[in-house]
């Protein structure tokens, strides 16, 4: 039997997105179930906790203070752009192209799990959280003194799925050939 490629091509976005959009979701839902809003349970001490918290804005946080009613709109748009263009640049993939369908896919998978989200809840639920051990850094740089507080800041299944892909992609596209694709077939032509 003779499989077509062109269909082949389309493997990981019918597996991967839908993988991740149910296990973030999933996750979301014992988080949002079992942890109370705000509540910070320990799973290494000093390094790493389960918590409860709403992310309003963009990833880690950004906009999340601003407090226009277009936010959310704002949010839907920058999100369905993306998410057109992802799926544009998949179709426009090679059957042979798996170093860019795969990050585009968990990009997909992550940009709609958050989505959801945004959309049932009117906010994305952040649950994952690494510092380390709640200290600041204090540094000096061109004689003006900072602070940077050790913690990154909380995620979930969908942006460990953005990350992923968008390093994924940028490690294809800056060390892998993209522009010389050949096939056997178009080396034998």
């Amino acid at each position: 039997m003779h499989k077509n490629p062109e269909m082949k091509k389309y493997l990981p976005l019918w597996v991967i997105p839908p993988v991740i959009i149910l296990l973030d979701q999933w996750t979301k839902y014992i988080i949002h179930s079992k942890v109370r809003f705000g509540e910070k349970i320990t799973v290494i001490q000093g390094y790493f906790e389960i918590v409860h918290i709403r992310n309003r804005g963009a990833a880690f946080g950004m906009f999340s203070q601003w407090s226009s009613h277009y936010r959310e709109w704002f949010f839907y748009g920058v999100t369905l752009v993306a998410l057109v263009a992802l799926t544009v640049l998949y179709v426009k993939t090679k059957p042979q192209e798996r170093r860019i369908q795969i990050p585009l896919a968990l990009i997909l998978g992550g940009a709609i799990g958050n989505l959801i989200d945004r959309i049932y809840r009117g906010s994305v639920i952040d649950f994952l959280r690494f510092h380390w051990q709640e200290k600041t850094a204090h540094f000096d740089l061109f004689g003006n003194d900072f602070s940077l507080l050790l913690v990154w800041p909380s995620f979930n299944v969908a942006d460990i799925a953005i990350s992923c892909g968008a390093i994924y992609l940028a490690i294809v596209i800056l060390f892998f050939d993209t522009k010389s694709r050949n096939t056997p077939t178009e080396i034998n032509a």
